[in-house]
């Protein structure tokens, strides 16, 4: 079955991913509720931190997919492998589907397919994040992935073992902990990480404040601040679209910024440099400061749906 078929290519039901989901949430809520203890919910919080915040947040997509600073490979290979350890994919397949979800989402919202915007709803972009893959027609109209990256033996060996470190990991875990380390800091963890990565990125692309706009681009990003905490500070979305090289997504300590904390640290430990904030860049081309912030309600019955601008 296939679904939302344009030009670009076409969304198509992943028979791997609904699988995966259901496993991995099954897996989670029996043993997640058989097996729990204070000790696994830290290490469940641990995890996630790590490899949520400085993995993926910080070192895959400010670090090596933006660019907002510069590290030694080896710091980029640790904040990589902390990054695939969230489930969500590896370094070089998360900067793949970066790159295409900006190439759609960067077109005249008329020519940007659905899989890549949220013109149809809470339900549409779960299904489409959750259960379906892109097939596109000709894969090369998208920017490619740094040959610097791509060739990394390290980094395409993370490509290969993807969802496979889950294993070491629970070894480890269950060797320390029993079960109820590994329910929690895998199972729970995968679950809660892949639900709360789209439900993230959907709030702060249809609700919150735009103080920017992206002239002729079919998604502009919403400042949804309170998910500010739990998202490392990926929803202040809108910051990040008018801004995508800066390290800093919360702009001020009004908007509290957990991954820009990250930043800050490792700076001072010496093991990141050359970061990049807001201060030292220009506006992404076609961007403008809007006269005042827009805000966009929550629609009927608490459903969150997409309200576009008049």
């Amino acid at each position: 079955m296939s679904t939302d078929i344009t030009r670009w290519g076409e969304a198509r039901w992943d028979a791997g991913k609904v699988l995966r989901w259901t496993l991995l949430h099954v897996g989670a809520l029996v043993g997640g509720t058989l097996y729990f203890s204070w000790s696994a919910v830290a290490v469940f919080a641990v995890l996630t931190v790590a490899t949520m915040c400085l993995g993926l947040s910080v070192g895959i997509h400010r670090g090596l997919i933006h660019r907002a600073f510069r590290a030694p490979r080896a710091v980029e290979r640790a904040l990589g492998f902390l990054g695939t350890l969230a489930g969500l994919g590896s370094v070089l397949g998360m900067s793949r589907m970066h790159h295409l979800r900006d190439f759609h989402q960067n077109q005249p919202e008329a020519d940007c397919p659905e899989y890549f915007g949220y013109r149809d709803g809470f339900l549409s972009a779960m299904t489409h994040a959750l259960f379906r893959t892109w097939h596109a027609r000709d894969a090369s109209v998208y920017p490619p992935v740094e040959p610097d990256l791509e060739n990394d033996a390290f980094f395409l060996a993370l490509e290969r073992a993807n969802l496979w470190l889950q294993v070491p990991l629970a070894l480890a875990l269950y060797a320390v902990g029993g079960p109820a380390w590994v329910f929690w800091g895998v199972f729970v963890r995968l679950a809660l990480t892949q639900d709360g990565f789209w439900f993230i990125h959907y709030v702060s692309h249809v609700e919150g404040e735009q103080p920017y706009e992206m002239q002729g681009c079919a998604e502009q990003g919403r400042n949804a601040g309170w998910l500010a905490l739990v998202s490392m500070g990926e929803s202040w979305h809108n910051n990040h679209h008018a801004y995508p090289s800066s390290a800093r997504m919360g702009f001020g300590w009004r908007q509290p910024d957990p991954g820009w904390w990250a930043v800050k640290a490792l700076a001072t430990l010496g093991l990141v440099h050359d970061v990049k904030t807001m201060n030292h860049l220009p506006l992404r081309p076609g961007a403008h400061r809007r006269q005042g912030p827009r805000k966009h309600p929550r629609g009927p019955r608490g459903c969150l749906r997409r309200h576009l601008p008049v």
